[in-house]
């Protein structure tokens, strides 16, 4: 009888974890699924998008070459980022924390969105 209990809850808990990750992400990608590391007792968890790369925000130190950063907050991060930092809140408040030497396009409204 035991053993019937133990099996049923194992089962169950298997279950779960296949609906909570089916909920999270509907495509499985590997790329993708290693980048959705929680990080260790941060508030932030990197997460990528299948949008394309946009800014709206994009501020540039004066030196030579210059130091850019997005400074766009979205629920995702574009496809280009690769440090995409991501408050843990309902919905995610995401900033891709990327320096890079030149500022990505503004944001085309009729695009799908992402920063």
């Amino acid at each position: 009888m035991e053993l019937k209990k133990v099996v049923l809850v194992k089962a169950a808990l298997l279950l779960f974890f296949i609906c909570f990750t089916a909920s999270v992400d509907a495509r499985f990608d590997p790329g993708s699924f290693i980048t959705q590391v929680f990080s260790n007792g941060d508030a932030i968890y990197n997460v990528k998008s299948t949008t394309t790369a946009c800014c709206d925000k994009c501020f540039c130190t004066k030196s030579n070459p210059p130091q850019c950063q997005c400074n766009d907050v979205g629920e995702t991060c574009h496809t280009a980022c690769k440090l995409c930092v991501c408050a843990l809140s309902y919905p995610p408040q995401c900033r891709c924390m990327d320096n890079t030497s030149f500022c990505y396009d503004k944001c085309d409204t009729s695009k799908p969105k992402a920063h």
